[in-house]
């Protein structure tokens, strides 16, 4: 359960950019340091925090094995660039909510309707997301997740979140 509540919690870091994968080649390792930096940009399109980038930066420190590093980039493959043009549109549709709001020929029906259209994108994120939490869930070993814990002390936002977690959760087991 302490598990769950982390990546929940730690999930909520996560953020768009324009895509640069190419679905035919692997990300070198300086290719994913500039996606890692701009998908930071994007971060609030969604509920969940980006761990993928901070799982794969540190993953000597997390001791990933080669199966999970695998694992993991075939998750980014495959999902990478549909969850950056779902965060790029509610991006979008963001900016575009709030130009019409400030037009008086703009109805409240209008930006209700327009406003259930951004949960929707949302929730497609959160659905993307859920599926590499999932993945993280079910690789992670038990000294994994306390290197992640160990790693994700320097980061402002994640470590917040997980100081929240663990004091809130101090009751639960995974």
């Amino acid at each position: 359960m302490k598990r769950i509540g982390l990546m929940f919690a730690l999930l909520l870091h996560w953020a768009p950019v324009q895509a640069k994968h190419d679905s035919h080649h692997p990300l070198t390792a300086d290719d994913w340091n500039e996606v890692m930096e701009k998908v930071v940009l994007l971060e609030d399109s969604g509920l969940m925090p980006t761990l993928l980038p901070v799982i794969m930066r540190n993953r000597d420190t997390l001791g990933l094995t080669e199966e999970q590093i695998h694992a993991f980039r075939t998750w980014r493959k495959k999902n990478y660039t549909n969850m950056v043009n779902i965060m790029n549109e509610i991006i979008e549709k963001m900016v575009q909510f709030r130009v019409e709001s400030l037009s008086p020929d703009v109805t409240n029906d209008h930006l209700l309707a327009f406003q259930a259209d951004i949960h929707d994108l949302q929730r497609q994120l959160l659905e993307v997301k859920l599926s590499c939490r999932g993945l993280v869930m079910s690789t992670f070993t038990d000294e994994q997740w306390e290197n992640f814990a160990f790693v994700v002390a320097d980061d402002p936002k994640l470590a917040s979140l997980l100081s929240q977690l663990q004091s809130t959760s101090s009751g639960y087991t995974h």
